[in-house]
């Protein structure tokens, strides 16, 4: 993980190997903190929550990186504020929150922290610029994108229903929606599967 000698020494005593099978959830809302997750293999799929249980796709964290949430929450003593769930079977190291704070005085980790926070600060104002000001179908598309970059595959298990209740919009518009992407030759539709087809956008990028 780290090139600093001694700050490795320090992460391999303290670290613990965790194996995970996909669609297992990690962290809840609310959940105190104890330990942040470190993704060595696979993804995490991370959602965010409102006060009615309605759930949204925030975005992936994937190999060598770690949940910035959780990584605020244990330094400030919040719950978690959104779930966690494994995408892909995932390796995880899995460090006791107290080192947060304590190994901030190797550089290499004051690094690491500071990339992770500006990278899914980053992820957020792009989720934030995709609710806002993107159409529902970008906003389809742009959801199964990060998953298939997220599990390297570009045929992706899932239901309509399971689509729409991570993008809160009603079944029915985004089973209309994935059959006018199907129409434009984005994806191939089938019982449970949404297969991906990113060569058929147009020359600018857009769907």
């Amino acid at each position: 993980m780290f090139n600093e000698a001694a700050l490795q020494q320090a992460f391999d005593q303290v670290a613990v190997q965790k194996y995970v099978k996909a669609d297992t959830e990690i962290m809840a809302v609310g959940d105190t903190i104890t330990w942040i997750p470190i993704v060595r293999k696979g993804s995490l799929r991370i959602l965010a929550q409102d006060g009615e249980g309605r759930e949204r796709y925030l975005y992936h964290i994937l190999p060598g990186e770690t949940c910035a949430t959780s990584l605020t929450c244990c330094v400030s003593s919040r719950v978690s504020s959104v779930r966690a769930v494994v995408e892909e079977d995932a390796e995880l190291l899995m460090i006791p929150v107290r080192y947060v704070d304590e190994w901030m005085v190797y550089p290499e980790w004051r690094k690491y922290v500071n990339e992770v926070q500006a990278q899914r600060f980053q992820e957020l104002l792009e989720a934030f610029e995709v609710v806002a000001f993107r159409k529902l179908d970008e906003q389809i598309w742009n959801y199964l994108m990060k998953r298939s970059q997220a599990t390297g595959e570009s045929t992706l298990r899932l239901t309509h229903q399971q689509i729409a209740d991570e993008l809160v919009s009603p079944r029915e518009v985004i089973t209309r929606l994935l059959q006018q992407l199907r129409t434009r030759g984005l994806v191939t539709l089938g019982r449970g599967l949404v297969e991906l087809h990113p060569e058929a956008m147009d020359a600018r990028g857009r769907v």
